[in-house]
């Protein structure tokens, strides 16, 4: 069905729309903030991460727990992501979007029902960390972390292909730190961060559609913008007693306005700017040593996905269009174990139940189908010497079932009065994640 407004303003129209959907599944969809910032944490699922204080990659969770490290430290380690994911169902064009009477029926997007896709791909994250101590009191830290990333690929043929094809966020997180001992019992710290954010998005614009011939003229589209932001952290350790640890940690929100291109047809290339705001945290954290061999440990993890309400994109033509994302707050709930037969070896369990922050499937982007999760981790740490020691951890993600009935974006520019985009995909996702883990520790007298 052809609309009577001009073709290029359609185009440039669904152009924006598809973007639109792009940059929020990529930029503000939940389950993309990475925990994986420590291996020796990994093993206990990350309970215990803001108090136990093991070796230098735990000064990310909290500054403080510096105060627990002597002399000079540094940590390296790496997290293979392997994950599943399977999506099962079928896209149609949106009945909400057209004028009435809308075309019946309404056509299906080729390849029509049934379209079996794996989007997930496999991801490294990196982290470093570096303590020196300065005085008896005092530790300046220095860490490099990927807080946030993400990389979905479903190629340009998927049923699914005018929400995303694929999708590719990078961050690099530069954190010096210092902490200060008050007293036996309380240790305080602070930071500020410097973060490189790049976010990479394509999809496919079907250009056919609005000239009267659905799928038949596929155009490739992508995004590329890049920036950096900056924040500041805080943390608490409190030492009621020897064997009992509680911490406090806040990481502040991160503005990044990024700014780049899109490239699509020669006549709608343009500039592009996308606002985004990434969440603050607040961690609650315990350890308790039972006796020399044994300790449990637990964290709560509250993350702030409510304020990001809406994501706001600017165009080189000077328009802006916003989109709603309606986002919740999360929680993270954590418990682990470690146990130590002896000098050498320390075995590390645990579990921990992970919230998403989307609301429902209507505002699932295809970008990343989110879902709560359960982990399930185990770990090993071997003392080679007295200055060096390795660590292993494994975890498995359990992911709800994952149901999807969302349209891509709408463009404040489209001339069809709607708040839906063009197309709706309906279906499932069947997922679930593998992480492989490798870290060294060295200690400097």
């Amino acid at each position: 069905m052809a609309h009577t407004y001009p073709f290029s303003r359609r185009l440039q129209a669904t152009t924006i729309a598809g973007l639109l959907c792009i940059t929020s599944g990529g930029v503000l969809a939940g389950g993309f903030a990475l925990i994986e910032q420590s291996v020796s944490s990994m093993g206990t699922a990350y309970a215990g991460a803001g108090s136990a204080a093991e070796d230098a990659s735990f000064i990310y969770f909290n500054p403080a727990s510096m105060s627990r490290l002597d002399g000079t430290q540094i940590s390296g380690g790496v997290h293979v992501v392997l994950p599943e994911t399977e999506f099962t169902g079928f896209a149609e064009y949106n009945p909400t979007y057209f004028p009435p009477p809308p075309p019946s029926p309404l056509p299906q997007v080729s390849p029509g029902p049934d379209n079996d896709t794996d989007g997930g791909v496999t991801g490294v994250v990196p982290h470093f960390a570096y303590v020196q101590e300065l005085s008896d009191k005092m530790n300046f830290g220095f860490t490099v972390n990927v807080p946030f990333g993400l990389k979905t690929d479903y190629g340009n043929d998927w049923v699914g292909r005018y929400s995303s094809t694929e999708a590719e966020i990078i961050t690099v997180n530069l954190n010096p730190t210092l902490s200060f001992e008050v007293d036996d019992h309380v240790t305080l710290g602070f930071g500020l961060s410097a973060m490189y954010a790049n976010l990479i998005y394509e999809n496919v614009i079907d250009a056919g559609f609005l000239a009267g011939t659905p799928g038949a003229n596929d155009i490739a589209s992508k995004i590329d913008v890049d920036d950096w932001g900056f924040g500041w952290n805080f943390g608490a350790l409190l030492e009621p007693t020897e064997h009992t640890r509680l911490g406090f940690a806040y990481r502040s929100k991160v503005e990044v306005d990024m700014d780049g291109d899109i490239d699509a047809a020669p006549a709608l290339d343009t500039s592009a700017g996308v606002d985004a705001s990434l969440p603050d945290t607040i961690l609650l954290s315990a350890y308790h040593e039972v006796n020399p061999q044994w300790a449990v440990m637990a964290d709560i993890l509250w993350t702030q996905w409510s304020r990001i309400d809406a994501l706001v994109i600017k165009l080189g033509n000077g328009t802006k269009n916003t989109i709603p994302l309606k986002w919740e707050d999360t929680y993270r709930f954590a418990v682990g174990a470690h146990y130590k037969p002896n000098e050498r070896w320390i075995f590390r369990g645990g579990v921990a139940f992970d919230e998403t922050p989307v609301p429902n499937s209507e505002f699932r982007p295809t970008a990343l189908p989110d879902e709560d999760r359960v982990w399930v981790d185990l770990g090993v740490g071997y003392q080679y010497s007295k200055n060096l020691s390795f660590d292993i951890g494994y975890a498995h993600l359990f992911i709800d079932d994952t149901d999807i009935n969302s349209t891509d974006s709408y463009s404040s520019a489209s001339p069809v009065p709607t708040t839906e985009g063009i197309h709706r995909i309906n279906g499932e996702y069947e997922a679930s994640v593998d992480i492989i883990s490798a870290q060294v520790n060295w200690k400097f007298d």
